[in-house]
């Protein structure tokens, strides 16, 4: 399901870095922003299994590993390659260090997650979305904000039912008061994911009832409709949000695809390489050959790096998750079942 989230992504932003259009879908809950939400029920899932399992050191020093590695390396491969393979086309290479915005702020600015710069000069002037060299990477600060609130009530040995469902009716309210512009905020997208990430844990913490197996295909009917009926007139981020994320987590639990992506995860790469290889392809002028091919070339293209990034930083920072750290990192070992899933 990960890698079907990581895929829809590329696929919805296609359209806009393409020159296509906008995203295909509704515009408050596109293709792009659905599979988002997604990905944030399944980790909510996951890391709350991982929040259970293992001291709160050792918790952080898995999601850092996990987490970082990979991101900065696409950081650098921004500044290093595709920037200036861009950049040379219209200036000479020795002016590029110099370029404002500056290619080394891009990979400072953005060093921990904060997304402070997304351009680089002027390499993407002539695309057609020409302000981003890695739009979805600011949900990446989000996904980590609610990997300290699993680490917190772990923490705090309160990581239970109870708890978690006090803290998801806030976090559902709290979006009910953004959607409907009361503080301000015209985008509620972190409430909106915060939401998903929160009820993927919940669906963990209750998974012998809501994911037991009769109960389960009542409550997957009962979800399809919802979402249908309320992504197709109104309603949806108030409930069918809710059905969605359910029918992602029921999909990864019930599916027969169970050795997908054990041991060789893809999907956090293609989700960081994904629009990156989408603005290259577009300055290189394949958006010309049209969506289906354009799209196909970047799917392509973007596997590959997809896997490199798995084989050469990912797996090999996973390594490094059981190493003789300090003592306050120490607990017991998670399952490498989980780690290339998380």
């Amino acid at each position: 399901m990960r890698l079907v989230m990581a895929t829809a992504v590329i696929v919805s932003h296609a359209w806009p870095l393409g020159g296509f259009g906008t995203d295909p879908g509704r515009t408050s809950n596109n293709l792009g922003f659905l599979a988002v939400e997604g990905f944030f029920a399944i980790s909510g899932f996951l890391i709350t299994r991982s929040g259970e399992r293992l001291t709160s050191g050792r918790f952080l020093w898995h999601r850092l590993l996990r987490i970082m590695p990979a991101y900065w390396v696409t950081l650098a491969l921004i500044v290093l390659v595709f920037a200036p393979i861009v950049w040379r086309a219209s200036h000479g290479l020795t002016e590029y260090p110099f370029a404002t915005p500056n290619p080394i702020g891009f990979f400072v600015n953005n060093l921990l997650l904060a997304n402070n710069q997304q351009q680089i000069g002027d390499t993407l002037a002539s695309n057609p979305y020409p302000t981003l060299w890695d739009g979805p990477i600011y949900t990446l600060a989000y996904e980590f904000a609610c990997y300290l609130i699993i680490l917190a009530l772990a923490a705090m040995r309160v990581l239970n039912r109870r708890v978690v469902t006090v803290l998801f009716v806030a976090a559902w309210v709290w979006q009910q008061v953004v959607l409907f512009n009361l503080t301000g905020m015209t985008e509620p997208r972190q409430p909106t994911l915060t939401v998903c990430f929160l009820l993927g844990s919940l669906i963990y913490l209750w998974r012998d009832v809501l994911l037991e197996r009769r109960l389960s295909w009542w409550l997957f009917g009962g979800c399809l409709v919802v979402a249908g009926v309320t992504y197709a007139t109104a309603g949806f981020r108030q409930v069918g949000v809710l059905a969605f994320a359910y029918l992602i987590i029921w999909a990864g639990a019930r599916l027969p695809f169970t050795t997908v992506g054990v041991k060789r995860d893809l999907s956090y790469g293609l989700y960081l390489l994904g629009w990156p290889v989408l603005q290259l392809a577009s300055f290189f002028g394949l958006n010309a050959l049209g969506l289906p091919l354009y799209l196909t070339i970047v799917l392509v293209v973007t596997a590959g790096l997809a896997t490199a990034s798995w084989y050469l930083v990912e797996s090999r920072a996973m390594r490094l998750k059981n190493i003789g750290v300090p003592a306050w990192l120490g607990g017991r070992r998670e399952p490498e079942l989980d780690e290339a899933r998380v």
